[in-house]
């Protein structure tokens, strides 16, 4: 289901406004990368440790292969508002999983700290919400968000939404109940003891290997 009350968003030149080879080339590490090291993180539950203000957060988005009509995988960066979540298809228009999704709708997402659920795929065209989801949306992604072109943190709404203009904004609403904003998700608070878990652990390798060195 596409909604459709606005006009549709321009087709992008490139990511973020650009051209040129950099727009395949990481099209594909993404691939190579999420295919055999992102994705097995989410399918082992791991997926809360890969959360940081740093480094953004993710969830597992799987739609049905248009014409393949295999099951593909796809992390992506998210938010979490308005009782869905809610994901940019980076690469316009061309973006992979999003033209899936206009095929078949019904999507299955798996949101870190959480079991999966089945969810209805909407892309959302309306300014007014574009306009109070994006410009978090794309916050939340820290280091990933960069790739539209400028620092989030640093930029205003307005040229987050700019540069993001020709960017379909989809929301994936659970077909059951409401979601609610977690500890794993965006902005909460559950990167915390992980991290600093895995710096202890971290601290602790390095001495053990350290000892091992000096025998």
């Amino acid at each position: 289901m596409v909604e459709t009350t606005s006009q549709p968003l321009p087709s992008p030149p490139g990511p973020a406004g650009g051209t040129g080879r950099a727009w395949p080339l990481s099209r594909l590490a993404f691939k190579y990368l999420n295919r055999w090291a992102v994705v097995p993180f989410h399918r082992a539950g791991l997926s809360a440790w890969l959360g940081t203000p740093v480094a953004g957060w993710q969830l597992l988005l799987t739609t049905v292969g248009r014409t393949s009509h295999l099951r593909r995988d796809t992390p992506l960066g998210y938010l979490v508002a308005d009782g869905a979540a809610w994901v940019l298809a980076g690469y316009g228009p061309s973006t992979l999983w999003y033209r899936n999704l206009l095929a078949e709708p019904r999507v299955d997402v798996l949101l870190p700290g959480r079991p999966p659920f089945r969810a209805i795929a909407e892309e959302i065209l309306d300014p007014a919400v574009r306009a109070r989801i994006i410009p978090p949306l794309v916050r939340s992604m820290r280091l990933p968000g960069a790739m539209i072109g400028t620092d989030p943190e640093a930029a205003s709404d307005q040229r987050i939404l700019d540069l993001t203009a020709w960017v379909p904004l989809v929301r994936l609403r659970p077909e059951e109940g409401e979601l609610e904003p977690g500890p794993d998700d965006p902005g909460g608070l559950g990167w915390v003891w992980r991290q600093a878990l895995l710096a202890v652990l971290s601290v602790a390798i390095l001495r053990s290997i350290r000892r091992l060195a000096r025998r």
